[in-house]
């Protein structure tokens, strides 16, 4: 079986911002992993072209999920804008979140490493 594999360049920055977190809520990890999943859920892919939809969120939204107040939610995505990992547009009540630099293998590029795991 043959499956897209999806892949982001990442700065480095971001690595040791992630590791920064407190007790009792979301790692930034793991919020991070979680804004990733829901911009893969929605990416569509046409043949060897990729087509990357922005994805909708409300701070609340995070907050609540995340275990953060909204002041920490706003700080963390314009952090990770800041580094160039996300691109993020107001839009009344909601924000618009693209994550940038995703980019697809086309399907033969891991049929080999499919091959050598079986």
């Amino acid at each position: 079986m043959n499956q897209n594999i999806i892949f982001t360049k990442l700065n480095a920055d971001l690595f040791p911002f992630l590791a920064k977190s407190l007790p009792g809520r979301t790692s930034r990890f793991y919020a991070f992993l979680d804004l990733y999943e829901q911009q893969i859920k929605d990416f569509k892919v046409f043949g060897y072209y990729a087509l990357e939809i922005p994805f909708f969120i409300a701070y609340q939204d995070l907050s609540e999920r995340w275990n953060w107040d909204r002041k920490t939610v706003m700080i963390f995505l314009k952090s990770l804008q800041k580094m160039g990992v996300i691109e993020i547009k107001r839009e009344y009540r909601r924000v618009t979140v693209h994550i940038l630099n995703l980019a697809i293998a086309p399907p033969n590029t891991n049929s080999k490493i499919n091959e050598d795991s079986t």
